[in-house]
């Protein structure tokens, strides 16, 4: 949570943080401005005092709303210190940014963090190492400040959170009424009977996409990574997003994957369902029994302090007991069990912690943390894949929440 940052600087003996990006590039800016729309900033942050938030004239409004000290950018105006250095631009940043700190009088460790391209993030960072006579230059790779501290959510979060789980299971649950309400057509000779579009043709998964943005609209969700909805063979590769001319038959598995998100930014939700329209062959019934049985598995034995590793060793150990091959034993196996179970959520789909099972991986469950929980099997050959998604919030209590309450049956009832 934000209010661990000091502690985190101190474990890390840093003298200041400093975070460079924009609202819409960096979820860490957005993290630290609330969401307010920014664009190039740079953020000081030092233990005990408010933070810094230097930002371009044209967005002094919305800077003024992240209740950060702010200062305006052409205090230390780059395009003049470019000039001044024969237009070179590496150089005018690496010293605007120590004119910057010298300015508020930091020295020693600063951690800098932000987003931007490998190559020219390299290039700047080693430039401030040039430049900062006065600052060691600290970077980190693993489990850095922010990503820490994003971990675990407070009220404020997790209400965002609610509210776009609320509005992403409005859109799923509109998807099944469509497709259940969808008149079937019988298939040729040999061929699966299907349903129709409104125009009378073969329902597409191109329809139910367009279907998707369509409900998404109405429900200020935007999906910046697609969405996966992947029939038959598809279903069998984990993110395989689907092909856009498959007609929807009965008895064929579908993976829906619903990763949304508030239009303009923000805390994810991510939910998976997996359906067959009207009937489900015995083989997929069973895979996703036993899929089930994992998830059940997983959400009874959670609890704050265990390693997240275990839990995919449950998982793997549990498929393998029943005669699926997994990842622990078969390494690179595209059948079985090939994923890991969870993940971490919020303004990124994928964030800490981490739940593969690898040497090395010591983070624990945590109180106020927000995960996913995804058990699945994967057999392209014989045409199928399932797999089951929810987002489960952690309370201070250490208690387990579902954010996806919308039901996990298998088979979506179809018209008559």
């Amino acid at each position: 949570m934000k209010r661990d940052i000091d502690r985190l600087l101190a474990e890390r003996n840093l003298n200041a943080a400093v975070v460079r990006g924009s609202t819409l590039d960096s979820p860490t800016v957005r993290y630290l401005t609330d969401g307010h729309k920014l664009e190039g900033v740079i953020i000081l942050l030092r233990p005990g005092r408010p933070g810094v938030l230097i930002h371009n004239p044209m967005e002094r409004d919305d800077a003024a709303l992240t209740g950060m000290e702010t200062a305006l950018s052409t205090r230390w105006d780059l395009r003049s210190i470019a000039n001044e250095l024969h237009g070179d631009m590496l150089a005018a940043q690496a010293e605007q940014m120590r004119r910057i700190l010298a300015d508020y009088g930091v020295a020693g460790r600063v951690g800098f963090y932000g987003h931007g391209e490998i190559g020219q993030a390299h290039a700047l960072l080693s430039k401030l190492e040039q430049t900062l006579t006065d600052v060691d230059v600290v970077v980190e790779f693993k489990d850095d400040l922010f990503t820490t501290a994003r971990i675990t959510k407070d009220e404020g979060e997790i209400a965002a959170m609610r509210d776009v789980a609320e509005r992403a299971n409005a859109v799923v649950a509109a998807l099944a009424a469509m497709l259940s309400s969808r008149p079937v057509a019988n298939g040729a000779k040999g061929s699966k009977a299907y349903l129709l579009a409104p125009d009378g043709q073969p329902l597409t998964v191109r329809y139910v996409k367009q279907f998707i943005h369509e409900q998404c609209v109405q429900q200020g969700l935007e999906q910046p990574g697609g969405n996966i909805f992947a029939l038959g063979a598809d279903a069998g590769v984990p993110h395989n997003q689907g092909n856009p001319d498959d007609r929807l038959e009965l008895g064929k598995a579908i993976i829906f994957d619903f990763f949304p998100r508030p239009v303009g930014g923000g805390y994810f939700h991510d939910m998976t369902r997996t359906w067959c329209l009207g009937y489900a062959p015995k083989e997929v019934e069973r895979a996703y029994q036993d899929t089930m049985s994992v998830f059940k598995l997983v959400m009874e034995t959670l609890e704050v302090g265990n390693r997240t590793s275990a839990y995919q060793s449950i998982t793997c150990k549990y498929y393998e007991s029943l005669n699926y091959p997994t990842i622990l034993t078969a390494p690179g196996t595209q059948v079985g069990y090939v994923h890991g179970l969870a993940h971490g959520l919020g303004l990124e789909i994928h964030e800490a912690p981490s739940f593969y099972a690898y040497e090395g991986n010591m983070a624990v469950v945590e109180r106020g943390s927000v995960f996913t929980v995804e058990p699945g099997l994967y057999f392209p050959d014989k045409g199928y894949g399932v797999r089951i998604e929810d987002v489960v919030y952690c309370d201070e209590a250490g208690a387990f929440h579902s954010l996806t309450p919308f039901p996990k049956d298998l088979v979506l009832p179809v018209r008559k």
